[in-house]
Formats: structure tokens, C-alpha cells, sequence
């Protein structure tokens, strides 16, 4: 009896990891839309945090900030989708979300520094807080917008069911942007410095990308040829 126990346990073993592995495959681009979802809108709401010290949280910072971020999502949108096309590559992906995380984990320790600079040289609060909110919140926005394109391309495997693939993790990520509202609102701004923060969603996104890599390595998932 023994014998037979040790001669099926490799492969119960070698069956529940490649089921789990098919598993990570299928819903993973969820929760990476999903995260990085919150992320960026989690980032936004703590940008006024980030430059009231500073520049105070009036109106004029308010624009700056959402102005900035709705542009810089709009064109990774366009360039998240036109990338994914010529390559649809998992790797490449998670390379676009570490360096997400690099940008905002950079941001934590040059944010007071920038600042400064530019209140003394500028006398123009408005012109401040365009500025700053560019450099600070545009990249990491922009690398971010291309997430959902980019996993929409990597889930689509037919063009009879691209529309709702696309609209399906438009959702996930809209869904992940509503919890990143709540969460930092609600629990993270109270709970931590602002430095912790932006190190704790530079550190999920680093995460994240290293799963997504490790579950689809360089493997271009879905390739044109199979959108038929």
C-alpha cells in the first residue's frame, strides 16, 4: 500500500501545480488590472498630500493634479494599445509596471526637493503646480494607463469576444480605482506618512510585475495569428 501512495504522490504533486499554474494563467491580468487600478488612483489622491506641505491643497493643485493624470492615462491608453500590438509580450508588461513602481517609489524622495526649486523661481502658484504635477505624477500615470490595453491585448484571443475582453477589464481596473480611492482616503493617509505610502504602492507594484513575469516568463501569450 505504501509503495502504491509513493508511486502516485509525485504526480497528485506535479497535477495540483500545473493545475494552479493554469490557474495563475487565467485570472492573473485581472489582478494586475485590478492593482494597478488602485495604484494609480490611490497615488492621486495622495498627490495633494504630497504637495501640500508645500504648495497648500487649494483648487489650483487640485486641477493640476487630476489634470495631469487624466492626460497622462489617456496617452498610455493610446500607446499602452499601440505597443501591445506590435508586442504582446507578458514580460514586457511587467517590465511597464516595475518601472511604474521605480517612478513612484523616486517621487517619495524628491517631492519636497522639487518643490522648493520651483517656489523659488516661479511666482505663479497655477504654473507651480502644473509643473510639479508633470513631473511627479505624469510618468507613473502614463506607464499605468497601459496596463489594461496591453492586458486586453494579452487576453483576447478571438475578435467575436474582443469587445467584451475589453470591456471586462476596463471594468476591473475602474472597479480597482474605487478601492484605491477608499483605501488610501480612508485607511492608508491616516494610518501612515506619506513617504511609507509611496514606498508600500511602489513595493506592490514590484511585487506584482515579478508574479507576472515568473507566471508567463517571455511568452508572447496570444499571438495575431490565433484572432481569428
Amino acid at each position: 500500500m505504501r509503495k502504491i501512495d509513493e508511486f502516485f504522490k509525485p504526480k497528485v504533486i506535479l497535477y495540483n501545480f500545473a493545475f494552479d499554474e493554469l490557474i495563475m494563467k487565467k485570472f492573473f491580468l485581472e489582478i494586475v488590472v485590478f492593482v494597478c487600478g488602485s495604484v494609480v488612483m490611490a497615488y492621486e489622491i495622495i498627490g495633494s498630500r504630497m504637495l501640500g506641505p508645500n504648495v497648500g491643497t487649494s483648487y489650483e493643485v487640485w486641477t493640476s493634479i487630476i489634470g495631469i493624470i487624466l492626460l497622462s492615462l489617456s496617452l498610455g491608453y493610446y500607446f499602452g494599445g499601440k505597443i501591445s500590438d506590435n508586442r504582446p509580450s507578458a514580460s514586457l508588461l511587467a517590465g511597464i509596471i516595475v518601472s511604474a513602481g521605480l517612478f513612484i517609489l523616486i517621487s517619495s524622495f524628491v517631492k519636497d526637493a522639487l518643490a522648493g526649486f520651483f517656489l523659488n523661481h516661479l511666482t505663479s502658484l497655477p504654473l507651480v503646480s502644473i509643473i510639479i504635477s508633470l513631473l511627479l505624477f505624469s510618468v507613473p500615470a502614463f506607464l499605468l494607463g497601459m496596463v489594461s490595453p496591453f492586458a486586453a491585448r494579452l487576453k483576447i484571443k478571438s475578435v467575436h469576444t474582443s469587445g467584451y475582453t475589453v470591456g471586462y477589464l476596463y471594468a476591473i481596473s475602474t472597479i480597482g480605482s474605487i478601492t484605491g480611492t477608499f483605501l488610501a482616503g480612508f485607511y492608508l493617509i491616516p494610518a501612515f506618512r506619506i513617504t511609507v505610502i509611496l514606498v508600500i504602492l511602489a513595493a506592490v507594484l514590484l511585487f506584482f510585475s515579478i508574479i507576472l513575469y515568473i507566471v508567463y516568463k517571455d511568452s508572447l501569450i496570444h499571438h495575431s495569428n490565433s484572432q481569428t
